[in-house]
């Protein structure tokens, strides 16, 4: 919505009303008696292993069921529910990719929503779910909020991926709110060092108790009051963070300067993990969201291979995510939770890129979207000004058309005075451990 021209065009006063009345279809399609009832019932797990094992026994069963039965990739791969999971297949991105609709189930009904993974290699992965994965997810982000303390009514803060404001726009407000969500929304792609202040007082003055934010984005905040030895204002419950990697230090700089609590959260658009933080700063793999196994790759690292719980409409088993957790010594948290407990998550890595105007760019999973032929990309600046978009390509589909795409999807994330050239490669350079960086600023002092 936030790219439409009738949005972009619109009054601030317009603006705040489509936000709000988008949010509100949302939260009816989202919430509900369903919702409520999980929320209800998986609320009966978090202190209690008894009642924990029955649930997550029930929900393994019934995807394998669903699988076996109504996908025709697992029909083929020779399995049944009988089988253990470890009989089935681990299966990768690039399988989803080669199958595609063989991934789907047979028995689908109703509206079917896709979504995208984050891509950090370039390449997202389109995956589909129906309405019911929607509420089940909701249910599950409800839960984790409500560790942070978040009570009906609360005024919240949202700094994600989201461009609430044209990028063209050089002055602020660089926030709107949501009025039925009582939200104010900030864009996150206007976090130049001049805005920063701004964003804090707005929040403050809405008199915000819950920020939701990507750690880039709640980290550079934190940096500027760093900077300038300052301390948020405002009377804050928590804040929730999620969608990329969170380092314990950036986390530590947060809760001193902001003088909360941070709830970090870890969940794939695949729905086959997910991993939630607690008031004691410990990180637990909710089990009754999926079914996880933990492969040792050495070094202390464990692969997270999920089967999910809650896509009936594209039951996932086995899968590999390619992040990986480091195990806890500790065997219970002091918050009395049955969920296993971990040491940290080193998954996805906050890379970013610097805007025109000096700000730092993290969410950059939309430019690749649309363009045909695209394989795989990387973004390199070695310039403020300059972008070079590597790019693995189909040449038979990738032409001169194309490309002017996604020199145009760079220049709508990153400004129109930026001068983005794309070199085509053969591959894109990994790291030591063998992934794959969106992108590398490597501009001094970035």
């Amino acid at each position: 919505m936030y790219t439409n021209r009738i949005y972009q065009k619109s009054p601030v006063p317009i603006q705040n009303g489509l936000l709000s009345c988008r949010a509100l279809i949302r939260k009816i399609l989202r919430e509900g008696k369903n919702q409520s009832t999980l929320l209800s019932d998986i609320q009966k797990n978090e202190f209690d292993v008894s009642a924990m094992g029955s649930f997550v026994d029930t929900q393994l069963t019934h995807t394998l069921t669903q699988a076996t039965k109504h996908v025709p990739f697992y029909k083929h791969a020779m399995v049944s529910p009988v089988h253990k999971i470890a009989d089935f297949p681990i299966i990768s991105k690039a399988d989803i990719r080669e199958n595609g609709d063989n991934f789907l189930a047979d028995n689908h009904r109703g509206v079917i929503v896709s979504g995208a993974t984050s891509g950090t290699t370039g390449t997202p992965l389109v995956i589909k779910q129906n309405m019911t994965s929607v509420v089940r997810e909701q249910a599950f982000v409800a839960r984790h909020l409500e560790w942070a303390g978040f009570k009906s009514g609360d005024k919240r803060a949202w700094i994600r991926g989201d461009m609430i404001v044209p990028l063209s726009q050089k002055e602020g407000p660089f926030w709107r709110y949501s009025w039925f969500e009582n939200m104010i929304m900030l864009s996150s792609f206007h976090m130049s060092p001049n805005n920063l202040q701004g964003y804090i007082d707005a929040m403050v003055n809405y008199g915000t108790q819950i920020i939701q934010a990507y750690p880039s984005s709640i980290v550079t905040l934190a940096k500027h009051l760093d900077i300038h030895d300052q301390y948020y204002s405002g009377n804050l419950k928590s804040i929730v963070t999620s969608s990329e990697s969170l380092s314990q230090e950036d986390k530590q700089l947060i809760e001193k300067r902001f003088g909360c609590i941070v709830f970090d959260w870890y969940g794939l658009f695949e729905r086959v993990a997910a991993i939630g933080s607690c008031e004691h700063g410990r990180y637990h793999i909710l089990s009754d969201y999926s079914h996880v196994e933990l492969i040792d790759i050495g070094d202390g690292r464990h692969e997270i291979i999920g089967t999910n719980f809650n896509n009936s409409l594209q039951p996932l088993i086995r899968y590999r995510t390619g992040d990986h957790v480091y195990l806890s010594n500790e065997t219970a948290c002091p918050c009395g939770r049955v969920f296993p407990v971990i040491d940290r998550i080193e998954g996805r890595i906050g890379d970013y890129l610097l805007g025109e105007d000096g700000q730092k760019v993290h969410i950059l999973n939309h430019i690749p979207k649309g363009v045909t032929g695209l394989i795989a990309t990387q973004f390199i600046q070695n310039e403020p000004k300059s972008i070079e978009v590597q790019a693995v390509v189909n040449r038979d589909l990738f032409d001169e058309q194309q490309e002017h795409i996604l020199i145009a999807n760079t220049k709508e994330r990153l400004g129109q005075s930026m001068d983005v050239f794309v070199t085509i490669v053969e591959q894109i350079q990994k790291t030591k451990n063998g992934k794959t960086r969106q992108a590398i600023c490597r501009v001094k002092d970035a």
